[in-house]
């Protein structure tokens, strides 16, 4: 069936609520969003340009990396949508299908990885499609074999850990959470993965299409299994995407377009610009980063000017890296205000304050399509201007609404008390918890 036939076909194609693919766009305010991953694991600087190419040609030319490191195009229509995958066909990219199967960017590469969570992957996907059971759309499986990179924050309705023991790696088996707060289910060997997990999607699938991992009952699966106990992780040191890493014995830089937003000529010229520096593989990585392989220590500097150059960051501190952003009223008919212009206010005047341990949300609209998630701070366009939500969502109901005209001066506001409370070495979060809500809606509305 063609992808033309597919959109005609599907009744819940061109909604909001399900996960956004080619065979089932999603209606936003600058027309359609298609969202995908490549099945291969690197992509190439050619493959960077079609994609450019392909965003001019049948969409706007906006280009988003998302939190979970899939690619959005944005601004498609109903009839490009099928050229998109006919243009995606003769690059050569092929998309993912299914189930969201995640795993470490770097596996299969770094050197430090407990186990290589690629085959283990492919084999899931596999396994699941031929089973077609009716799971939830954005239901996530995620198989972290550890290293450099790993997915310890990554959230999943399903999780696969691979931990060492007595000189065999095994898997642990836990659902509805990240490595640390996942419920624990069974210790499995390589060999009784596929099966273990899906005994779980088979639980999950009983419990109708929208079940999700935080529903199952994990004491209860964990009896079924005649396994070893599964045991409770420690939590792993983050280490966020961005920046130079070296692995085993190459140089991998992470960047970032800014917010996680690009323009489809700044990424064709950055790959041509990178693949002049030496650059041979990009890989796609959670926290809107692309991972640059193939430099040298003496090319990484001319590749970190490319990156300026074009507009990307690539150092772990870069001001604003926890700003979610939509695209707002610049690229959006749902929003009400620019978006992009409020972050850069923001990043600028409290960038040191932004240190990656509170989430930060502007979104044009309350629909709050960048960050579906409660916020320390959002920042939301309504009817009546932009509302100031603390610890909530998009969609919640603001403590203080200002027109938009007055955004600028409330943002330097925010930030001027927030640097004046701010003690020597204390992290956003709790500088957040400790500040009363009336305060900061106070200089929010310029009582103080």
């Amino acid at each position: 069936m063609s992808t033309a036939t597919t959109l005609r076909n599907a009744p819940d194609a061109l909604r909001r609520g399900a996960c956004p693919s080619i065979a089932a766009p999603m209606r936003t305010g600058d027309g359609l969003l298609v969202r995908l991953r490549p099945v291969a694991p690197a992509l190439s600087a050619r493959d960077l340009i079609a994609l450019a190419d392909l965003a001019r040609r049948h969409g706007n030319g906006l280009i988003e990396i998302t939190a979970r490191g899939n690619l959005q195009l944005r601004g498609l229509t109903e009839a490009g949508v099928p050229q998109l995958a006919e243009g995606l066909r003769k690059a050569g990219i092929v998309p993912q299908t299914g189930v969201a199967v995640e795993i470490p960017p770097l596996s299969g590469i770094d050197p430090s990885e407990i186990a290589d969570a690629v085959p283990l992957a492919e084999a899931l996907r596999a396994t699941l499609a031929a089973a077609a059971l009716p799971l939830a759309p954005k239901l996530a499986i995620v198989v972290d074999g550890g290293g450099v990179l790993a997915l310890a924050d990554m959230v999943a309705d399903i999780r696969l850990d691979a931990v060492s023991t007595a000189g065999r790696v095994r898997w642990r088996l836990s659902i509805g959470g990240d490595r640390l707060t996942a419920k624990p289910v069974a210790l499995l060997l390589p060999e009784e993965v596929v099966s273990g997990v899906m005994t779980l999607a088979a639980a999950l699938a009983a419990q109708g299409p929208t079940a999700r991992g935080r529903d199952l009952d994990a004491a209860a699966l964990a009896a079924t299994f005649a396994a070893t106990p599964a045991p409770t992780l420690a939590g792993l040191t983050r280490r966020h995407p961005l920046g130079a890493h070296r692995i085993g014995d190459r140089t991998v830089l992470g960047i970032a377009p800014a917010y996680g937003q690009m323009r489809a000529e700044r990424l064709a010229a950055l790959a041509e610009g990178l693949s002049a520096c030496g650059a041979t593989a990009f890989r796609l990585a959670p926290h809107r980063t692309l991972l640059v392989c193939g430099l040298s220590d003496d090319t990484l500097i001319s590749a970190q000017a490319c990156a300026d150059r074009e507009g990307f960051w690539h150092r772990e501190d870069a001001p604003g890296r926890t700003v979610s952003i939509c695209a707002g009223a610049a690229g959006c008919a749902s929003g009400a205000f620019d978006t992009r212009a409020a972050a850069d206010t923001l990043a600028s005047e409290a960038g040191a304050l932004l240190d990656g341990s509170v989430a930060v949300h502007i979104s044009g609209c309350p629909k709050g399509c960048a960050h579906p998630a409660a916020a320390a701070l959002t920042l939301s366009g309504t009817a009546a201007g932009v509302g100031l939500v603390l610890n909530g969502r998009a969609g919640d109901t603001p403590a203080a609404t200002l027109p938009a005209a007055g955004l600028t001066p409330a943002i330097g506001r925010l930030a001027a008390l927030l640097r004046a409370r701010r003690t020597e070495g204390e992290t956003a979060k709790n500088l957040f918890d400790r500040i009363p809500p009336a305060e900061l809606v106070s200089a929010y509305q310029g009582r103080s």
